[in-house]
Formats: C-alpha cells, sequence, structure tokens
C-alpha cells in the first residue's frame, strides 16, 4: 500500500471517522495521508462530538500499518481501500463511498470493471409468492452471468444468494456487521458457500468493531453502489427496502420493482415505488432485455419441465387461445382469487405474457 491507502486503512481502524468525515477532511488536506497527519488544532472542527476527536488522536499516535495489516491478513482477510486501482468505480461514485472494504473470499471471483451486478433486496419474512419470485429471479440472473448482490439478511436476501449458487453463479454478500461477525448465525452455512465457491463476503467494518442498528442502513448504500439496477421483491410500508431503493434512484441507478396481489401486506412497498417511478418488473426477461442480454428460448423449454399440474393446464390451454383472467378461472374451474397467484408466477417465469388487450398468451 502506498501513504494514502494506508491512510484510508487508518481511517477505517479507527472508530469515529466515517465517509462523510473523511470526504470533507481529503477536500481540505488534499489527501488521506496529510488529513490524517495533520495538526490536531487543524483536525478538531472535523468531529462532531469531542470524544470522537480525542479516540482518532489518541488512535493515531500508536497506529502501525504493518502491525494492524498483519493482524488482518492473518484472518485471512484482504483490505482494498478508494485508493485501489481496482475500488468499483461505480461504488466510488455513490454519494458516500466507503473508505474501505474489507472481504473474504477470492478477491479475483468478480470482476469490478466488466462484471455486471444486479441488487435484490426485499423482506426479511417473504410469502410463497415472494419466495418464488426472489428465486425465479436470482436463477435467470445467474444464468447469463450477472452477479447477484444482496445483504445476506434472512428471507429474499438469502433466498438470491442461494439462487446464484444453485446456478454455479457468483453473488456478493454485502454485511451490515464487522467482517468477522456473520449475522444472522443461521446463515452461516450460506456464508461459507459463498466464500468457498461462489463469491465474496465484504464488509465496510473491521473486525471486532461493535454492531449498531444503524450500520445495517448503511450496508444498503453499498448494495446500491456496487449494483446497475436494483430489484425490490416484496416489502411492507415501512421496509427498509424502500429505503434502499430511494437511495438506488438518487444515485443514478434503475429500480425495478415485482408487483404482487393489492391483498397482501408484502405487496405494500413495492406498489409504493412503482407508484414513484421505479420500473415494473413482471419477467425477468425485461430486465434483461434493458441490458442488453437475452437467456434464450430454451429457457422457456427448461423451465416447461417444471410446471405443476395447473401451471401445467393453463400452459396447454394459453398454447392454444389467448384468454383474459376470469376466462382462465373459468376454463379450469378455479375462482379468480386462486387463478391470479398462478398467472403472476407464470408470467414472471417469463412462460406466458399478456398482450395489449390485457390477455394471456403463451411467450413465444
Amino acid at each position: 500500500m502506498d501513504d494514502n491507502q494506508k491512510a484510508c486503512f487508518g481511517f477505517s481502524l479507527c472508530n469515529g471517522v466515517g465517509p462523510m468525515t473523511f470526504i470533507k477532511l481529503v477536500a481540505q488536506f488534499k489527501s488521506p495521508h496529510r488529513a490524517f497527519y495533520a495538526p490536531a488544532e487543524q483536525l478538531y472542527p472535523f468531529f462532531f462530538r469531542e470524544h470522537q476527536f480525542n479516540a482518532f488522536i489518541s488512535f493515531r499516535s500508536h497506529y502501525s500499518y504493518e502491525k494492524e495489516i498483519k493482524k488482518i491478513t492473518s484472518q485471512n482477510i484482504w483490505i482494498m481501500t478508494q485508493y485501489h486501482s481496482d475500488y468499483p468505480k461505480l461504488l466510488k461514485n455513490i454519494s458516500d463511498p466507503p473508505i474501505c472494504i474489507f472481504g473474504k473470499g477470492d478477491r479475483n471471483s468478480i470482476d469490478f470493471t466488466n462484471d455486471v451486478c444486479v441488487g435484490v433486496v426485499g423482506t426479511r419474512k417473504p410469502t410463497p409468492y415472494g419466495s418464488y419470485i426472489a428465486q425465479e429471479l436470482g436463477t435467470s440472473f445467474a444464468s447469463v452471468g450477472l452477479v447477484i448482490v444482496s445483504g445476506m439478511a434472512t428471507g429474499i436476501d438469502t433466498i438470491s444468494h442461494e439462487a446464484a449458487i444453485e446456478k454455479h453463479g457468483r453473488t456478493i454478500a454485502v454485511l451490515g456487521t464487522s467482517i468477522d461477525t456473520i449475522y444472522p448465525y443461521t446463515n452461516k452455512e450460506l456464508h461459507d458457500k459463498i466464500l468457498k465457491d461462489y463469491g465474496i463476503v465484504i464488509s465496510e467494518y473491521p473486525p471486532g468493531y461493535l454492531v449498531h442498528r444503524g450500520m445495517f442502513v448503511m450496508r444498503n448504500r453499498i448494495i446500491v453502489g456496487l449494483s446497475k439496477a436494483i430489484v425490490v421483491v416484496e416489502g411492507g410500508e415501512h421496509s427498509g427496502s424502500l429505503t434502499t431503493a430511494r437511495f438506488a434512484a438518487e444515485n443514478g441507478r434503475d429500480v425495478y420493482a415485482v408487483p404482487g396481489l393489492i391483498t397482501s401486506e408484502m405487496s405494500i412497498g413495492p406498489h409504493i415505488l412503482i407508484r414513484e417511478g421505479a420500473h415494473v418488473l413482471t419477467s425477468s426477461k425485461e430486465l434483461l432485455q434493458d441490458f442488453g442480454l437475452d437467456y434464450g428460448s430454451e429457457r422457456i423449454a427448461t423451465k416447461l419441465i417444471d410446471l405443476t399440474g395447473e401451471e401445467k393446464i393453463i400452459y396447454d390451454l394459453l398454447s392454444v387461445k389467448k384468454y383474459h383472467a376470469d376466462e382462465v378461472a373459468k376454463k379450469i374451474s378455479l375462482s379468480i382469487s386462486e387463478t391470479l397467484p398462478i398467472l403472476s408466477l407464470l408470467e414472471v417465469r417469463g412462460i406466458i405474457e399478456k398482450d395489449l388487450d390485457g390477455r394471456f398468451i403463451v411467450q413465444v
């Protein structure tokens, strides 16, 4: 590491110097190195609380790069600072990028310059519909080489990571804790799978950093920063996914929201985002086309193998003629409330689609 990289590393280890303070310090002193070793009286105005200033001055007085880097690397953790050439350019362009990224796993498994990342986020308590959608989207995205980025939380995050793994794709888990803390611990197996073959686990917090609630909100901006687009699959009215999506929009990322049943509490969040201007995502094909990608007709053929009884009946029906949803329900002797979720799933899977008149038809 050069002097600026060493200074970034030092700032990240010192609790109390966050990304916004770092930006102000570098702007004032012209480099991280100069800021790190600036006279104490010049640094004082940049700290909101005196105890944070005192903690930094104390830390700086005994900071040894050689000692700290040895401690970090002995735990199989790698470091990437804003002043490394391979620091993700998209991440660096958000309003408050991490000073450092601490990571585990094969750093070379992700090419931050050429790989395309998609963030998939949503509720920790998905419905069966939401779980299925997250699985389908993750599988489709991974199949064409997209990197799935999520937060390794329970629910939609976990399902998205696992979908990528099942397709032997790649995924990035962004922790809301220190790099050495697995949360929730029930995801240790997932954590280990990612590290073994399928990507990396990262955090902006070094080993031993004390966890507080705000860290999970801050984590979401990193998911946004790494991703070309954010997809929201289910979330309540006050879901953190809405905050993530709005931050994404503010930072120039495309936001996609998966619609759901209007009677489901978990559909409220995506529907709010749609009203605010998010793209409606009813099929993975829509996002892939926006990205200039195509998973090909063989994907449809593969999906047909997995159709359940009622799905197969609907598929055969729509292969012959177009029908509105209520007509489909009547034909297969189900209520409209029972039929709509099946149609929605088939649509998201890219097997059927609506024409301009709102009638369903098998995709060609």
